[in-house]
C-alpha cells in the first residue's frame, strides 16, 4: 500500500472494522453534543453497528437511562470518570452490545470517557480524561475528544500493543456498576433474555454438569453463597452510609459522631470508621471490639461469616486523637472480596493511579498519602519477624523514626511524599496468600492540616533493593 495515500478518518475506519466483525456499539454521551454518535454513522452498514446513541443532560434522572446508579451521581458527581465508567458499562449491558462508551464532560474543561468492551466472554474497560487546551473552541475540543475515542478503538481492534495495554478488567470498577451481584450470578448460570443460541446452549450444558457433579461441587457452592451473602451485607452497609439518615438515627449517635454514620451505626455499634481506596472495590466499614478475633469470621451485621469484616486493632484509640499508628486488618479472598485489591499496590503503576486513600473515623474525615507497600513475615516459626503490628502508640521519636525507616526500606516503591516523626500513620494489613505465608501492608500518612492532598507520582520509582521477608 502506498504510504503517501491519505488515511481514512478514524470514524470511517472504525465502522468498517466493526461491520466486518459484526460488532455493535451503544453510546451515552454528555459533553460531546452527540458528535460521537454521529462519528459512528460515517461508514457503511451503520444501522448494524450503532444500536443506541443517547445524549445525556445535567438532569440526574436522565443519567439513569444509561444505567448509572443514583449513588454514583451523588457521590462522584455527573462530571467524573466514575460516572463515565458507569455509563459505559450500563449502556452496554442495557443494549446488549459488544461495545459501550460513556462520556462525562459537563463542565467543559475536562471530559472523562470510558470504553467498555466484551471480548472472549470477559469485560474490559479503558478510562481516560481529556483536558481542554488554552483558547480551544468547544467544537474543536469535542472533536478532539471524539477522535481520541475512535483512535483508541481502532487501535484495539487492530491489535495495537499500546492500545491493548490501557484496557483492564471491569472487576476493579464493579462497585460503580448497577447490576446487583446476585443478579450477575444468576445471569451467568441461567438462560437470560437476549442470550444467543450459543450462550443458551453453553448455560444448559453448564447446568447439566452442575447437576451431575452436585456432590463434588457442594463445598464450592457453600463458599459462593457465603461470598454473595457477605457482599449483600456490605452493599447494605454502603447503602446506609450513602443514605441521608433520619432525625431519630442522628439523635441516637454518641456525642461527636459524624452525622453521615448514623444509619450505619444503627446496624452495628462497633463501627469506628470507613475505608475507601479509589480504583478498587474497597469501600468498606471498619469495626473494632475488645479483641482481634471476632470480626475475622463475623459480618458487619454480626452474623457468622468466613469472609469477615475489616477491623481496627483493639489497642487503637480514635479519640481524643488517633494514635501514632492505626492498624486495620482484613482478609484477602481470591474472589476479590475484602482486602484482595491491596495486592495491586505491589505494582508501582497501580500506586501511581491511587496515591491517596480515604479513611474517615466516626469523628473525623481525613485523607492519607500512601508512602509504602511492603511484605513481611509475622510468624517466628518461619523466620525473623518485622513487628510493625506492635507499633501502635508512642511519643518516642526514635521509635517512630525506626518505623519510618523500616517501612520505606521494605517498600516495593519509593514515593515523593515527605514523612516525619510528627505524622500520623495508617497501616492496612492482609494476607499475601502465597507459599511464604507473609502479610502485605499498605502504609499511609495522614494529610497534614492545610496541606494539599495532591501527590506528584511522576518521580516515584521501584525500590530495587527492598528488604525482603525471611525465606522469600
Amino acid at each position: 500500500m502506498d504510504e503517501n495515500l491519505p488515511k481514512s478518518p478514524p470514524g470511517e475506519c472504525l465502522t468498517r472494522i466493526l461491520a466486518s466483525k459484526k460488532l455493535r456499539a451503544a453510546i451515552a454521551e454528555a459533553g460531546t453534543g452527540g458528535m460521537l454518535s454521529q462519528a459512528f454513522t460515517a461508514g457503511p452498514d451503520t444501522d448494524a453497528i450503532l444500536r443506541c446513541g443517547v445524549v445525556i443532560s445535567e438532569n440526574e434522572g436522565m443519567w439513569r437511562l444509561a444505567g448509572v446508579k443514583k449513588s454514583v451521581c451523588r457521590r462522584y458527581g455527573l462530571n467524573s470518570k466514575e460516572a463515565a465508567i458507569a455509563m459505559a458499562d450500563g449502556i452496554r449491558r442495557q443494549q446488549k452490545t459488544d461495545i459501550g462508551i460513556g462520556v462525562s464532560g459537563l463542565d467543559r474543561s475536562v471530559i472523562h470517557f470510558a470504553v467498555c468492551l466484551k471480548s472472549n466472554s470477559k469485560i474490559w474497560i479503558s478510562v481516560h480524561s481529556v483536558e481542554s487546551l488554552p483558547d480551544e473552541k468547544l467544537f474543536q475540543y469535542r472533536r478532539r475528544t471524539v477522535e481520541t475515542i475512535l483512535t483508541l478503538l481502532v487501535g484495539y481492534y487492530e491489535q495495537d500493543t499500546a492500545n491493548l495495554a490501557v484496557f483492564s478488567s471491569i472487576k476493579v470498577y464493579r462497585h460503580l456498576c448497577s447490576t446487583p451481584l446476585l443478579l450477575k450470578f444468576f445471569q451467568f448460570f441461567l438462560p437470560w433474555p437476549g442470550d444467543g443460541f450459543g450462550d443458551v446452549s453453553v448455560k444448559l450444558l453448564l447446568l447439566a454438569a452442575i447437576a451431575v457433579g452436585c456432590w463434588a461441587g457442594k463445598e464450592l457452592s457453600q463458599d459462593t453463597v457465603a461470598t454473595i451473602r457477605s457482599a449483600q451485607v456490605i452493599e447494605r452497609a454502603v447503602e446506609a452510609i450513602e443514605t441521608e439518615p433520619t432525625s431519630q438515627q442522628v439523635s441516637n449517635l454518641p456525642n461527636g459522631y459524624l452525622k453521615k454514620f448514623a444509619a450505619a451505626y444503627e446496624i452495628n455499634h462497633d463501627l469506628v470508621g470507613w475505608l475507601t481506596i479509589p480504583n478498587t472495590n474497597i469501600n468498606l466499614p471498619v469495626t473494632q471490639c475488645e479483641d482481634n478475633d471476632f470480626y475475622l469470621n463475623h459480618s458487619f451485621e454480626g452474623a457468622s461469616d468466613t469472609v469477615g469484616t475489616p477491623f481496627m486493632d483493639f489497642r487503637n484509640d480514635i479519640t481524643p486523637e488517633l494514635n501514632s499508628n492505626t492498624l486495620i486488618y482484613g482478609h484477602n479472598w481470591e474472589s476479590g472480596a475484602m482486602f484482595h485489591s491491596l495486592l495491586l499496590y505491589r505494582d508501582i503503576e497501580f500506586y501511581k493511579t491511587t496515591p491517596v486513600i480515604i479513611f474517615d473515623t466516626v469523628y473525623e474525615e481525613s485523607q492519607w498519602k500512601v508512602i509504602s507497600c511492603f511484605e513481611a513475615t509475622t510468624d517466628p516459626n518461619i523466620g525473623e519477624v518485622f513487628d510493625y503490628f506492635n507499633f501502635v502508640r508512642t511519643k518516642n521519636e526514635e521509635r517512630i523514626q525506626w518505623y519510618i525507616d523500616e517501612i520505606l526500606a521494605r517498600s516495593f516503591f519509593h514515593t515523593t511524599v515527605d514523612v516525619n516523626t510528627n505524622d500520623k500513620f495508617l497501616t492496612i494489613q492482609t494476607c499475601a496468600n502465597d507459599r511464604y505465608n507473609t502479610k502485605v501492608c499498605i502504609v499511609a500518612r495522614k494529610v497534614r492540616p492545610g496541606e494539599s492532598a495532591e501527590v506528584d507520582v511522576n518521580n516515584a520509582t521501584v525500590n530495587e533493593n527492598r528488604v525482603l521477608p525471611s525465606r522469600y
